[in-house]
């Protein structure tokens, strides 16, 4: 304070009547009757004030009546000058500084002691700046008025490393410090320093306690961080519910797996998002027990409606024996849940599929038998009575027949396997419907007439066309038409509708057969899938022909789909074509369907182990005005091409010792086998087995049976 006629004290306290003490002995201390007094004071403080000065001998009543003395309500008097939190300057002078004034001219000496706590009011609300400022307002009010101001503090309020540079503030607004009475009491000299030495290692003491508390302080500070940051920023799911079942935290791989917001998670029940709600009050009971909970499943319902598997480990936290919170981890394991229903589903199908093959191998085993045995059985009624030609005829017709059926089952095989590898391509042209309906009732016409069936057709009376194959599609009807023969009773009925349906051809085969549950119209189109055996099924099938219906119509882009009310009320199957191209379908280059004898006669070879295949072929080639050489292996025919030297060499591949991809290899490097035409005679009809057979040097392969008119065209001469 720069005015020598004004001081600005502060006396700091531990116990009250020793403020009371030293207060009462500063300001009795001025002269009684040329002073004024000002105490702004709590009303304890004032009363206890005021005794003492009347112990002292200080005439009160008198001092009040001249002026001299004024008493104020600290926090009346804070009220008056205070706005918020900082005490407003000009009503602090308004106020303060207009008692200070007449307090100042009742004096005869001008000279006013005052007394305020406000500062300790302020400091313990805790607005410390409040305070600095005050002091400040009053050290400026002191400059313009002679004023001794002693200011009280608790030492206790300063307690604690925090509030030690707001303790140097306010010590540095006064222009003299006073210490407490553990201290303030001291006289003599060497006391005084004892205690300052002992202070300075209190103090010295304290300060490293408050360096290491400090350092202590920050590590845990940034190990809570870690933690923190470890929990909330884990890859796996962390949440906390507690006993009443309510989530009180989860982490970011929580919410963002299930797609909360965290208002919109925590806070809730956990029972909202699980699927099952028995599961989690399972889990909730289990923790109650105290239980610890390792990979427990559980299906968790996502924001978007999904569901989420997961797997949880948890255990609770318990306090004194009470339950507080559980330690909740979730970990997503959806991905794996459906693996391994998709294994599962494989290991169903994979097992389903092998009882399935098994039962098409035994079907193809009956079904192969049926044609063979009626043959067996002309070729021994020929050798009993060939000379009738009446038997010799009927005979032929029955091997013709049955033949011709055993090549049906194989080419309905070898048809799917095509379709299934792509391989199949379609020779499309404009077809009328009509007509193919109508070829189609001739391939099945011998079953129907057989087993008694009558047929009825629903044609329109307008010309239907659609772009197609037509051996494809009559392919495709002639099954619908058989099929429907085999599971309907002897005599029953069986109609073909067609109508038109904006751009589709709708074709309908009905019939009023054995029927079919519906589990079985989902599947009859399935590969080697065959209604249930009845007494009424007729022979001659693999349970393909449905096979080939759905993936015919698929390439010519239509669909097809079965219907029956139920087993024993019949059973209809309708096909929807377009009446455009099918976008994948086109012309295959391919043999013609077939040639005319030819009239000059060519030298060849056949050549297969099977003798009976080879001298039926070569009987029927002699037939046909050709030389013929037939061998049985692979060394007999690299002989006999080098010996005759023949123009085409018809050659099986599946022969012991040398194949026949050896024996081609062989006679295209001998300069007499350049020039010839090889022709494969196989059963392997796959794709691969054709690469290999051009990779060979063969020019063509045909697949067991030979289709005659392609082996015809083949012999024609250039």
């Amino acid at each position: 304070m720069s005015s020598a006629a004004s001081q600005h004290l502060v006396q700091f306290y531990e116990e009250r009547e020793f403020l009371l003490d030293e207060t009462t002995r500063f300001l009795a201390g001025s002269s009684p009757d040329a002073d004024s007094i000002l105490v702004i004071a709590t009303e304890t403080h004032r009363h206890g004030i005021e005794e003492r000065l009347l112990a002292t001998g200080y005439d009160l009543d008198r001092a009040r009546r001249d002026g001299r003395y004024v008493s104020l309500d600290a926090s009346a008097t804070l009220a008056r000058f205070l706005r918020g939190e900082l005490p407003d300057r000009d009503l602090f002078f308004d106020v303060v500084g207009g008692v200070l004034e007449s307090a100042s001219e009742a004096a005869p000496s001008g000279r006013v002691h005052a007394f305020g706590e406000m500062v300790a009011l302020l400091w313990a609300d805790g607005l410390r700046e409040a305070v600095v400022a005050l002091e400040q307002l009053w050290n400026e009010l002191a400059r313009s008025h002679p004023l001794t101001l002693l200011c009280g503090y608790p030492i206790s309020g300063f307690e604690g490393e925090d509030r030690r540079l707001d303790f140097a503030r306010i010590c540095g607004e006064h222009s003299r410090v006073s210490p407490g009475e553990s201290y303030g009491t001291l006289t003599d000299a060497q006391e005084r320093l004892r205690a300052v030495a002992h202070l300075q290692q209190r103090a010295s003491s304290l300060e490293s306690e408050i360096a290491q508390r400090q350092s202590t302080q920050r590590e845990l500070v940034n190990r809570e961080q870690e933690l923190s940051d470890f929990l909330e920023n884990a890859v796996e799911g962390i949440h906390q519910v507690g006993r009443d079942g309510r989530i009180l935290w989860a982490n970011r791989a929580e919410l963002r797996m299930l797609g909360y917001r965290a208002d919109e998670y925590v806070g809730h029940h956990i029972s909202e998002f699980h699927d099952d709600r028995a599961t989690i009050d399972r889990i909730l009971c289990r923790l109650l027990r105290g239980e610890t909970l390792y990979d427990e499943p559980a299906r968790l319902r996502c924001k978007d409606g999904s569901i989420r598997h997961v797997v949880i480990h948890s255990n609770a936290l318990w306090k004194d024996g009470e339950f507080v919170h559980t330690r909740c981890f979730t970990r997503d394991v959806t991905d794996r849940v459906r693996l391994e229903e998709e294994l599962q589903q494989r290991v169903e199908e994979l097992a389903d599929a092998g009882r399935r093959k098994d039962e098409f191998l035994a079907m193809l085993g009956h079904e192969l038998r049926n044609p063979l045995s009626p043959i067996v059985t002309a070729l021994q009624v020929m050798r009993l009575r060939g000379e009738d030609p009446a038997v010799l005829e009927r005979s032929i017709e029955v091997i013709d027949r049955q033949t011709r059926r055993m090549a049906r089952l194989v080419d309905d095989l070898l048809d799917v396997s095509r379709i299934t590898r792509g391989a199949i391509e379609l020779r499309e042209e404009t077809l009328r419907v009509s007509t193919l309906v109508e070829r189609a009732v001739e391939q099945a016409r011998p079953l129907l007439e057989e087993r008694g069936h009558r047929l009825k057709l629903d044609l329109p009376e307008e010309a239907l066309s659609l772009r197609g194959d037509p051996t494809r599609l009559e392919q495709v009807l002639s099954n619908l038409l058989i099929n429907a023969a085999k599971y309907t009773d002897v005599g029953g009925r069986i109609s073909v509708a067609i109508r038109r349906e904006r751009d589709d051809v709708v074709v309908s085969v009905r019939d009023n057969g054995i029927g079919m549950s519906a589990e079985l119209c989902a599947r009859a189109f399935d590969l080697f899938v065959q209604s249930p055996g009845s007494g009424v099924r007729a022979p001659g099938g693999l349970g393909v022909g449905l096979t080939l219906v759905r993936r015919l119509v698929e390439l010519h882009g239509g669909t097809v789909e079965a219907r029956s009310a139920g087993p024993g009320l019949g059973s209809e199957f309708i096909v929807r074509l377009p009446t455009h191209a099918p976008a994948a379908s086109h012309t295959a280059p391919g043999a013609p369907a077939g040639s005319p004898i030819p009239s000059a006669g060519r030298r060849i070879l056949v050549v297969d182990d099977n003798a009976d295949a080879a001298e039926g072929l070569g009987e029927f080639l002699r037939a046909l005005g050709h030389d013929v050489w037939t061998v049985q292996d692979g060394a007999q025919a690299v002989a006999t091409a080098r010996e005759h030297r023949p123009d085409v060499v018809l050659l099986d591949i599946g022969m012991p010792g040398m194949d026949g991809h050896a024996v081609a290899r062989r006679l295209r490097a001998d300069a007499i086998g350049r020039s010839a035409l090889l022709v494969a005679l196989t059963g392997y009809g796959q794709e691969s087995d054709r690469r290999l057979s051009r990779e060979a040097g063969f020019d063509h392969h045909l697949v067991k049976p030979v289709d005659v008119a392609r082996l015809q065209s083949l012999l024609k001469p250039d």
